[in-house]
Formats: C-alpha cells, structure tokens, sequence
C-alpha cells in the first residue's frame, strides 16, 4: 500500500489554496543528514546569511502562522493533518537560470514610452542602444542560443516526441515563442539589464573587493560541484543508467514478484528498483573511493574548544542578571464591543458580572461575535496597561474606549509577578554564549593550525571558520557541537574532492555562460544590499502598534486540537471495505467499553502513526483537516473520541487529547514579525525604485524594425 495514497486531502486545489493563505508556506523544513542533502545545503548555499520572502502581494497581512514557528512534522501518511516543515534553501533575488527581474521592468517601461512613431537604429544590425552601448542582431542571436531559450521552449513532438533531433523546421513543435517581437524584446531587455549591473559593479569597484572575490568563486565552485553531483547521478544512480544485464538478473532472482509479467513488461519497474537502492549509498561509497587516491589527512582535534565550566555559567548570570528581568504581566479576556455603542458595552458588563459567560455575551453583544484571549506587560505605558495593572484576578472592566472608537470589556484571568529568571531556567543559554566565546577566541588564536590536507593542499582551522561563518544562523546552530562540525568537515573535503575531478568540464561553453549569469545574480544582490537594504529606515514603535491594532483579525490564532487517529483502509478500490468495517466496528466497541485508545490504535490502526499509540504530533487546525473530519474533531471535547467516519476508501475514529481557542498573542510577542513585515514592505518598494533608477540612468532604447527584420529572417 504506497504510502500518501489514502490521505484525505482538503476538498480540491481551490481549498488548498485557501489552506496556505491561512496556515502560511512555513518554508523551510531541515533536510535528512545524508552526504548529498548536507554537502549541497550546508556547504553550498551560503548566500542565506540575509533570507528574505519575495511576496507576491506586498500589502498582504502576514497572518497569525507566519509568525510563529512550525511544528515538528508527524511521521503520519495522514500529512494534511500536520503544519508545513522547516525547510532550508538557497534563496536568490532572482531565478538561477530565469530571466533577471530587472529586465522584465526594463521591458514594460520600453512598451510604456510614449513614441509617436518607431525610433530609428543608428545602424541597420542595431537591435538596442544603453549606456551608449548598441546590442546587434549577431549579439542577440548568440545571446538566444547561450541561454538555450528555444531548448526550454520546446513542445512536446506528437511525432518525435523529446528527441527534436529528428524534427524540421517546418514542424509544428519548432515553433518556439521567443521568435516573436516580444520574445525578442526580453531576450535584448535581458542581455541590457545583465551589463548595466556589471557596468556599475565595474564603476563602483565592487568586483576588486576581496570578500565579492571570495563569494564569488565560492558560487562558481558551488555550481561546479552541484552539476557534477548531477551528472553523476544521471550516470550512475537514474533508471537509465541500469544495464540490461542487471535488469535480467534481477528479474531471474525475483521471478515471484513478475509471475505473469514478460521481462520487457518488467523492465521499467526493475530500472526504477535497482536505481532506489543504488541510490542510497551511491555517492558515500563514491566519496570513500576518491579520499583512498587523495592523500587525505585530517585532524579533527583542533575543532575541539573548552566547554564552559558551572562556575563560569554562574559568573556570568550573576554579572548579567539585568538581562534576565522578567516585568509583571497579566493574561485576560477581551470583548470588542461595536464602535460607539457604549450603552451595549454597559448592558455587556452587567450581564457578566451577573453570571453570564463571556462567550455568549460576546456572541450577542461581540462586534466580532468571539473572545481574544491576550497578555500584557504590566510595565507598558498604554491605556490598556493602566488599567489591568489596577484590576484583580476574576475582575471585569467598565466598558474602555479604544483609539479606533470600539469600546472593549476585559477580564483578567490571571496576573504574574516580574522578576528574575532563575539560573536553572537560562543555563542552556549561557552555556551557548560562553561556548562560542570561546570559539571566537580559540579559532581566531590558533586559525593557523592544519586541519586537513587533499593531494598536499593544507586547509587550516581558519579556512573551516571562514566557511562556518558564512553558513545561515539556522546551518550554524545545526551544526554547533563537536560531532557535528565534524560531519561539515567532511562535507568540505568532499567539495574539494568533487571540485577537482569536475574541473575537466570547466570550460563547457554553456556551463561558462550560466556561471556568467550566477555572477550577475550575485552583483545583482551586492547592488541590492548596497542601494536598497542600507537605505531602510527600521518601523517605528509607533508603526508596529498602529499595525497591529489595525490587524487584528488577521493575526489571530485560530482555534486548534491535538488528535490520536485509528485509520482502517477498505483497499485501493473498497474491496475490503466489509472487513474494515468489521474491525472498526470492533475498535470502536473496544473504546467505548473504556479500553485505552492508545493501545486500540496499536492493535487496529494501519496508519504508520499507531506504534505510537496513533498519535499526531503538533497543534492541527480545521483548514488542515478534509471537511468530515474538521466537522467531528472541532465537535468533540478534550479526552472525546468519535464515532467511526467513513472517507474516501477508509474507516477513522478521531481522538481530541486538547484543544485550543482561538487567541490574539499580544503585541509584545508579535512586535519582532510584525516589524519585519513592514521592512519587507519598504524594502519592496526601494526596490522598485531601485530598477525605475537603473533603467532611466541607462536610457534603454529597443528598435522594433531592426527585430521585425530578424522575424523574417528566421
């Protein structure tokens, strides 16, 4: 039974949709620790220092889930019912290999320009001017064949299918879309935007700086590595990469998984088979043959640093104990009373001193039909503040006027005393500060110690501290112990050793004008961070609060359960559909007599959840959920089990161990997203203007009858 295929997915695309405006694309999910993942993600991308969201919409809220962390993912095949993983990647401002974004904006403001008639080339082969510079038709052309755009373009062959090679030019799949005026037209606003950015690297002397150097061959280096880890997958590990040979061996050893099937009606599926396996030791055992021919030593000891001491920990906290001050805060509900509508708000506050809950005053009386549950630090100097510092546990409010005209009634729930952390609660943290303390210092005195040698090249513990700096914060504190700066060690020798057997196809013509392009990207990102990042004012105090308060709905938190599941299968195509009836029947008689649904689950569950007593892990809320079963488990109280539901060729029964409301976290925990919302927001806009300015700078001319005349050329 393949795994996932059973899952009962939101309703359709359009719902799933709306599930990720809701629940957030929480990114990032920390890649399986095999030689190939962490080689590519921790010693390849190191251009994550600075991480950044590229938003579709940029005045789109940031919803509550985009600004809390994700939870850990369940190994369940029921994946709907768990938030998003973590997930590290090379983030680029720009598409590897895609058109550079700074030409698209060149190209709508040429077809924006008010012409009354074409202009005219200054020579018959010119197809654009910038810069004083002109593009001609033989540049365009070669440009074109570099970048492969007419390889990507390709349709599917109706006759030939892929293998083009066999196509003419008559033929209806070679008619590719950039031999069109617009395709054209962003091939040359490409090639344009490309050398405006060098132009200004070179007039800025930004390609002389050591450290744009550095990051610069370590790209190129990087890209060198991943395409030949690529090609030596497709070589070596892909289905076509199996023999004939090891295709009938394994058909004639395995005669009892194809009876019925001929070799040729096998042969796919063997192919697929035999590259999995190979798949998964392919590229360590690879790695263990080119260390036996490299001369390789290393020395793993120089990593090691002092750990600090109980009396270290304890100095320290004693020393900053200001750090660790906690103020005085309270937890309370709050009620949103209609704008004006004080006589409400009265009759609300009588109402519940009266006995009433807040939940029904708050869906008769609510302008928002639901409570918020909040906290606040009593030491804030806000109105709100003020007034809970003066309340007690249990009391409820007269009615407060808001700044935005709506009138609140609160009830504190609890209040909490300030003070200072006690040194069991913040240990782990000091530990981390004083441990790389000590690194800092240790690395830094003895960077000149060897720490391993390839083929006689010394790499010493400053070339590794180099490296590790330069990782994002999330790949440092992964690989913050011993042991682990071990494994990024061999992960460095295994990026040279790869470097040195792809040097023979270094200079590829096509792999040297995509390295080209990586460069640009990368000038395209100093650009960035030089005219855009430096001129960002950060948001005011003032403008996280007046977000806040005007986004509110959008930032609550909704309602959530944990569940345990029982899952039955009735098969693929509901032939076992009485006998799993049959056994949810008895699973369900099991709970309800009061046998424990942990080891029901573990007797009756066929979901991979039920060795650990069918337990999901982490908060689910309803949009994660297909219809039937948010419906039962949002019904259902703390410690409830369902009855059994029947979805989609499968018996469940839903177990909720807690629930959750629904609750607006308070300003203060929201502050830090919040702030970079609004940055992203700024930033965004800089950007534009940032293009706008190149572009007029550049004086972008594109000749139409130049690229008319190619068009009947072609």
């Amino acid at each position: 039974m393949a795994e996932n295929d059973k899952i009962p997915q939101v309703q359709d695309d359009e719902n799933e949709l709306e599930q990720k405006e809701k629940d957030g694309d929480l990114n990032n999910e920390i890649e399986s620790e095999t030689v190939l993942s962490d080689f590519l993600h921790a010693m390849g991308f190191k251009n994550t220092k600075k991480e950044k969201k590229n938003k579709d919409k940029q005045e789109e809220v940031p919803r509550h889930d985009e600004m809390t962390e994700s939870v850990e993912e369940e190994e369940s095949e029921h994946e709907v019912m768990v938030a998003p993983e973590r997930r590290i990647r090379r983030r680029w401002p720009l598409g590897v290999f895609g058109a550079m974004a700074l030409g698209g904006a060149a190209l709508g403001i040429y077809h924006s320009l008010p012409m009354l008639q074409e202009p005219k080339p200054p020579a018959p082969n010119v197809v654009a001017t910038y810069n004083e510079q002109k593009i001609t038709i033989e540049e365009l052309k070669n440009f074109i064949a570099v970048e492969g755009a007419k390889e990507r373009e390709h349709m599917l062959c109706p006759t030939h299918g892929y293998d083009h090679s066999k196509c003419d030019a008559t033929e209806e799949c070679e008619v590719h879309p950039v031999d069109s005026l617009e395709g054209y037209q962003e091939m040359v606003s490409k090639m344009a935007s490309e050398q405006m950015i060098l132009n200004w690297a070179k007039e800025k002397g930004i390609t002389g700086r050591e450290e744009v150097q550095h990051n610069m061959e370590d790209l190129l280096n990087d890209a060198t590595v991943e395409q030949y880890m690529s090609q030596l997958h497709e070589e070596n590990v892909s289905p076509e990469s199996i023999s004939k040979t090891e295709v009938q061996q394994y058909y004639s050893e395995n005669q009892d998984k194809f009876k019925g099937k001929s070799l040729d009606e096998s042969e796919e599926e063997i192919r697929k088979t035999l590259a999995s396996e190979k798949d998964g030791s392919f590229f360590e055992t690879y790695f263990e043959e080119l260390k036996k021919t490299s001369g390789l030593q290393v020395n793993y000891d120089v990593l090691e640093v002092n750990t600090p001491t109980k009396e270290e920990i304890s100095d320290y906290y004693e020393q900053n104990k200001e750090k660790y001050q906690t103020s005085a805060s309270a937890d309370y509900s709050e009620i949103k009373i209609a704008d004006g509508k004080m006589d409400t708000a009265t009759e609300a506050v009588r109402k519940i001193r009266s006995g009433e809950s807040l939940e029904n005053i708050a869906g008769s009386f609510g302008k928002d039909k639901k409570v918020f549950k909040n906290s606040i630090d009593l030491s804030s100097d806000t109105e709100l503040g003020k007034t809970i510092a003066t309340m007690k546990e249990g009391e409820i409010s007269e009615p407060i006027e808001n700044e935005d005209g709506s009138i609140s009634i609160i009830k504190v729930n609890q209040k909490k005393e300030g003070g200072v952390k006690k040194l069991s609660e913040v240990t782990k943290e000091i530990e981390n500060i004083l441990l790389q303390e000590n690194i800092d210092k240790e690395y830094t005195t003895r960077k000149n110690d060897t720490l391993f040698v390839v083929h006689s090249r010394r790499y010493t513990l400053g070339d590794f501290y180099k490296e590790f700096q330069e990782l994002s914060e999330e790949y440092r504190s992964k690989f913050s112990t011993f042991e682990k700066k071990k494994k990024l060690v061999e992960q460095m020798i295994a990026k040279e050793l790869l470097l040195e057997k792809s040097t023979d196809g270094a200079d590829d013509g096509e792999n040297s004008h995509s390295f080209e392009e990586l460069q640009v990207q990368y000038l395209y990102q100093v650009m960035h961070q030089e005219t855009v990042d430096t001129n960002l004012d950060e948001p005011t105090e003032e403008e996280i609060k007046q977000y806040y308060e005007e986004n509110k709905e959008s930032l609550v938190t909704p309602a959530s359960v944990e569940l345990s599941l029982i899952w039955i299968s009735q098969g693929e195509n509901g032939e076992k559909k009485e006998q799993a009836k049959t056994s949810a029947e008895e699973a369900y008689g099991l709970l309800k007599e009061g046998k424990d649904f942990a080891e029901v689950a573990k007797q009756y569950s066929e979901d991979t959840s039920a060795e650990n007593g069918g337990q999901i892990t982490g908060q689910i809320y309803k949009n994660h959920l297909a219809e039937p079963l948010a419906e039962a488990a949002f019904s259902l109280n703390e410690n409830e089990f369902s009855n059994v539901i029947e979805y989609q060729n499968a018996f469940y029964i839903l177990l909720v161990r807690s629930k959750s409301a629904e609750e607006l976290k308070p300003l203060e925990e929201l502050s830090d997203a919040i702030k970079s919302h609004l940055n992203e927001q700024a930033h965004d806009k800089l950007s534009e203007e940032l293009s706008q300015q190149i572009l007029n700078d550049a004086d972008l001319k594109i000749y139409d009858r130049t690229l008319k005349k190619m068009l009947t050329e072609t």
